[in-house]
């Protein structure tokens, strides 16, 4: 893979970090401190792209006196380009320093390269292939403890930054939240939130003492919300589930398909679950034919997946056949539903 030509910033330009998790509502605050910036995510959880206003001095002022909670640094960077995987690209690297500005002799300099992803070279191969281009006769003093000025290296598999920064201005902030979630905490999938708004946003109550069956439930998401309210969760998927839900005392997995579950083989539950990636018609045929399952009066929640444009057509074909079998079908949209909405429902009372 041939590397791209570098290509310098226009703009004043900064690689900011902040906590993994927390990149939301890092860019917030960017936005907030520095207004008119434009600040792009990189695929590495915690790294953000800052374009800002201005000049950079005003920017690094700006950044350092506000009271910030999630920013951790900001490293001002004149220089991106593309680059590949192989050591040919050591070469690339080191000649791409020649567009930035030629460090000051009278100050002292060392390179320093932070890089993410697999490569064919090390940091350290890319800080010696730059310093053997800048660092001659008549070239800075190498300090690697206390450099005055530093030329920093930030890669991101096939994508390279670079800049070269005064030490000062490679800003450090003290990070107030350390972490999103406590530990042990993090959210399986984004589909456990969706089923945590969907319980808030119907005022839903699960039986403690109930049983669940949730349908389609790898890696786990939705049966770990179940399963911190109720007795027992069975969780039917083919797939495996997050470990941190297989061994969770009150869950039992069964590698089946949803199809071929029996009465005999799992009894009668409290509340049914579906979060299944299908059709909006196969799912709720599926919920009609678990319904013998379910308790009467038992509740049901399923995922109606908007496989067409023709959102209102799925979603008045899905209720016309779940209406077979439950009553009190309400359908609604919660923030984590994508391209999507969410039913809830109870299964009819015998009479």
């Amino acid at each position: 893979m041939p590397a791209d030509a570098p290509t310098t910033f226009e703009h004043p330009t900064f690689l900011v970090t902040s906590a993994a998790g927390w990149e939301a509502e890092a860019d917030r605050e960017l936005r907030s401190i520095l207004p008119g910036a434009q600040v792009r995510r990189l695929f590495m959880k915690g790294n953000l792209l800052l374009t800002a206003p201005g000049c950079t001095e005003d920017a690094l002022t700006a950044l350092a006196e506000a009271d910030t909670e999630v920013i951790a640094h900001a490293i001002p960077l004149q220089i991106e380009m593309r680059i590949g995987p192989g050591r040919e690209h050591l070469q690339c690297l080191s000649q791409a320093v020649r567009l930035l500005p030629a460090p000051d002799p009278a100050l002292t300099f060392r390179v320093a390269c932070q890089r993410r992803g697999d490569h064919g070279f090390s940091s350290r191969e890319v800080e010696l292939a730059i310093a053997e281009v800048l660092v001659g006769p008549d070239g800075p003093a190498v300090d690697l403890e206390s450099p005055q000025q530093i030329l920093t290296v930030q890669i991101f598999q096939d994508l390279a930054f670079m800049g070269l920064v005064r030490a000062e201005e490679m800003l450090t902030k003290p990070l107030r939240r350390m972490r999103k979630y406590a530990p042990g905490r993090r959210p399986i999938s984004r589909a456990e939130h969706k089923l945590r708004e969907i319980i808030a946003r119907h005022g839903l109550e699960l039986p403690p003492e109930g049983r669940a069956l949730d349908l389609g439930a790898a890696p786990g998401g939705w049966t770990r919300v179940l399963a911190e309210a109720m007795a027992e969760v069975v969780a039917v998927d083919p797939a495996e589930l997050d470990e941190r839900v297989s061994e969770l005392p009150n869950v039992r997995h069964l590698r089946v398909r949803a199809e071929e579950l029996t009465p005999a083989q799992v009894g009668r539950f409290d509340v049914v679950c579906n979060d299944m990636n299908r059709d909006p018609d196969e799912s709720a045929e599926l919920v009609c034919a678990l319904a013998p399952l379910l308790e009467p009066g038992g509740l049901a929640v399923m995922t109606i997946k908007f496989v067409t444009r023709r959102r209102a057509q799925h979603i008045w074909e899905a209720t016309e056949i779940l209406a077979r079998e439950y009553d009190h079908i309400r359908v609604a949209r919660v923030p984590h539903n994508a391209k999507e909405t969410s039913a809830v429902m109870r299964r009819r009372q015998i009479t």
